[in-house]
Parts: C-alpha cells; sequence; structure tokens
C-alpha cells in the first residue's frame, strides 16, 4: 500500500510498503497532482517497507500515468528513497540517470530524518523557458559519400527528427558512405530522442550502410564505449582527438565545404 505522509505543500511524501495496487498508484499520482497546484515545483520522498511487491493491475496503472507525467518532468526537483534494499537503491539511481533533470538520492532507514530535510528544500524557482538551440549541425562535405556532423549540446527530439530527414536520402544510394561526427559539446539526450522511430529505423540500415565512421572530440568514456563496439559492428569506428580533426577528414575521404552561397 502506499501511505500519503503529511508534509510541506511542495513535498509529496509516502510510505510504501507490501503489495501496490492500481488505487495505491492513482493515490500517490493524485498527490503529486495536488502539490503542482500549489507549487510550481515539487520533489519526492519515499520511505520503503520491507516487502514490496506490484499487481499487474499496479504496475499497469504506474507505466500508464508515468507516460502521461512525461511533459511536467521539468516541475520536479529532488527525489529522496529510504530503503535499505540494494536493488531499490539501483532502481533509483537508473531513474536518475534518465531523468537527469531530477536530483535522486538514496538514504539508509537510519538516515530518514536526513532524507525527510534534504527532499523538503524549497525548490529554486524555474526559470522561463527559452526556445532549445539546435544541437546537431549538418556539416557540407566535398564529397557525395561522405556525411558529417556536429553535436552541440543537449540532443532532442526535434533535433533528431531534423537529423533523421537530411541524412535519410543518403541511406537510400548505392554503395557504401562515410561518416564523420565532431563532439563540440555533448550535453546528454532527451529519452524521447533516442527512441524516435525513424531514427531506429536508420540505426539498422547503418550497421551495413557505413564503411568508416570517424568521431572527433568526446569524453574519455564515449571513446573507451565506441572502442569498445568497434569489434561488435561491421562499421569501422575510429576516434580522434580534437587536434587530430585534419586527419579524421583524410580518413573518411573528404573535407569540410563551405556552405553554398
Amino acid at each position: 500500500m502506499i501511505e500519503i505522509l503529511e508534509s510541506p505543500d511542495h513535498l509529496v511524501a509516502m510510505k510504501i510498503s507490501g503489495s501496490i495496487t492500481a488505487e495505491d498508484i492513482d493515490r500517490a499520482y493524485k498527490a503529486t497532482e495536488g502539490a503542482l497546484k500549489n507549487s510550481d515545483r515539487v520533489s519526492f520522498f519515499a520511505e520503503i517497507g520491507d516487502s514490496l511487491s506490484f499487481t499487474i493491475e499496479g504496475l499497469l496503472k504506474d507505466l500508464w500515468e508515468a507516460v502521461g507525467h512525461i511533459g511536467q518532468m521539468s516541475k520536479y526537483y529532488r527525489a529522496a528513497v529510504v530503503t535499505d534494499k540494494s536493488w531499490i537503491g539501483a532502481a533509483a539511481r537508473l531513474e536518475g540517470l534518465v531523468f537527469s533533470n531530477i536530483d535522486v538520492r538514496v538514504f539508509t532507514p537510519n538516515e530518514r530524518a536526513k532524507a525527510f530535510g534534504w527532499a523538503s528544500a524549497t525548490p529554486p524557482a524555474l526559470k522561463a523557458p527559452e526556445p532549445p538551440q539546435p544541437s546537431i549541425h549538418l556539416l557540407h562535405t566535398n564529397s557525395s559519400n561522405v556525411i558529417a556532423w556536429e553535436i552541440d549540446g543537449r540532443i532532442r527530439e526535434q533535433d533528431i527528427k531534423t537529423a533523421v530527414e537530411h541524412i535519410k536520402p543518403l541511406f537510400e544510394k548505392e554503395g557504401k558512405i562515410n561518416a564523420l561526427v565532431r563532439i563540440k559539446n555533448y550535453g546528454g539526450f532527451d529519452l524521447l530522442a533516442v527512441l524516435d522511430d525513424d531514427l531506429i529505423k536508420l540505426k539498422f540500415k547503418s550497421a551495413s550502410k557505413i564503411e568508416k565512421y570517424a568521431i572527433v572530440g568526446g569524453a574519455p568514456w564515449m571513446r573507451n564505449f565506441l572502442e569498445l563496439m568497434n569489434g561488435v559492428v561491421a562499421t569501422e569506428i575510429k576516434v580522434f582527438d580534437t587536434y587530430e580533426e585534419e586527419r579524421a577528414w583524410e580518413w573518411v575521404g573528404a573535407q569540410q565545404a563551405a556552405l553554398p552561397e
């Protein structure tokens, strides 16, 4: 069951234990909606008991409500999870990675008071939204068989749609192509961006279509990941430091061309 605890207006505090039903999930989301009527941003406190399980109806209800609340993620500030179960802590931390705008922290039962105090902090006011600038910029090349782009910022759904629209025609051509991506500033990605249907289809095609894939720049973890992928996919992947960009262009067999007048 889910018990809603007394808390400040901007905090949704819950004690969760036993079997979670669809009614419990509905109660939790209604508490969240009620808090958002009084505050621009809300935080969460969840104290999780020893035994925890979901009924099928409860799980489906949770998934359904979660999809409906994706658009409100910017209004969620902090989430404190109190548990002594390692798998619950791991799941909470994973959610913190996926929904990176929410500060998720896991506390032990002995730290309950600390967790409640941390989650009770008044959220700062939301900044007035600014139109996001494109983060994927297509680069012109002097070869019709080489595509290139630059990543600068957080990748959003619209960035992916625009990039796919430009790249797709090249994938319809006969023969192999090479690709180069310059990573100027990688700010992560929105979940909906990587779930874009056209992008997924394009990724399947790229496995057999792209012969060489050059990456210029990027964080160390990205280099390690891409170099591991080199032995898994048919595409030859090579990572270059920023100062090696000229070598990267030579490797894919093209140069960056000036924009047409």
